[in-house]
């Protein structure tokens, strides 16, 4: 991409947003985004590890999901979500192997993306990422030792009122990252069904928790949720 394309400039901006990028300078920003194309998901489109593998991808905007699959069963357990800012695949760029997980986009996803080869000499070219990649790994490693912990230690009533309470936006008390989300894709969040995921929804409008408007969830008492989620208070 050259800086006469006409998003250039928006583009740039996204990536000295990004916390994998934050602490990289313009200089080493304007040759990384030279290097990068763009490319458009449409909303629902999937890609197995295979197809992402020899790509490393910045996510400009919409949101994705990566989740593990049982062909047998046909569950699913969603790993991630992730938007705006965020990148994929870590584990990919560090090892050079697949990673045995699914891509879906849940928006229409536009993305950045560069071969695996060429970011990795541009990391070479830039020591600081390598400190920056440890922190990004050490935040999704402590996220996932989260969720352990959440499935062997709570129910899946407090599990989901500690995932309303992780995504509200603090200024506007409305959720972001799993708005709108149906409820299947919210009980792959949590490790349950669909069917659990409505009950405890009625369970949280009843005590006045929440409340469903057009299938989005609007957190209407931070208090009673939050006690839930301590598990202070059962509904």
């Amino acid at each position: 991409m050259t800086p006469q394309n006409i998003d250039y400039q928006r583009y740039l901006q996204e990536l000295q947003q990004s916390p994998f990028l934050k602490d990289s300078s313009t200089k080493s920003l304007n040759r990384l985004l030279s290097q990068m194309t763009v490319e458009h998901w449409s909303a629902k489109s999937f890609k197995n590890s295979l197809e992402v593998a020899s790509t490393f991808h910045f996510i400009v905007s919409g949101r994705l999901k990566v989740f593990k699959s049982n062909p047998d069963s046909g569950r699913e357990h969603t790993v991630f979500v992730l938007s705006d800012g965020d990148v994929f695949d870590v584990l990919s760029l560090l090892d050079s192997e697949p990673h045995d997980v699914y891509w879906e986009a849940l928006d229409v996803l536009e993305v950045l993306k560069i071969p695996m080869a060429q970011m990795r000499l541009w990391i070479n070219e830039y020591p600081a990422m390598h400190k920056a990649i440890l922190y990004y790994l050490g935040d999704r490693m402590r996220q996932l030792m989260d969720v352990a912990t959440d499935v062997t230690l709570h129910s899946t009533l407090v599990r989901l009122a500690a995932l309303l309470l992780k995504n509200i936006n603090g200024e506007t008390n409305k959720l972001q990252l799993i708005n709108n989300l149906p409820n299947d894709e919210i009980a792959g969040l949590i490790g349950t069904t669909r069917s659990v995921v409505s009950r405890h929804i009625q369970e949280l409008k009843r005590c006045g928790a929440i409340s469903v408007s057009r299938k989005k969830i609007n957190v209407k008492n931070l208090e009673v949720l939050l006690s839930i989620a301590e598990e202070n208070y059962i509904p």
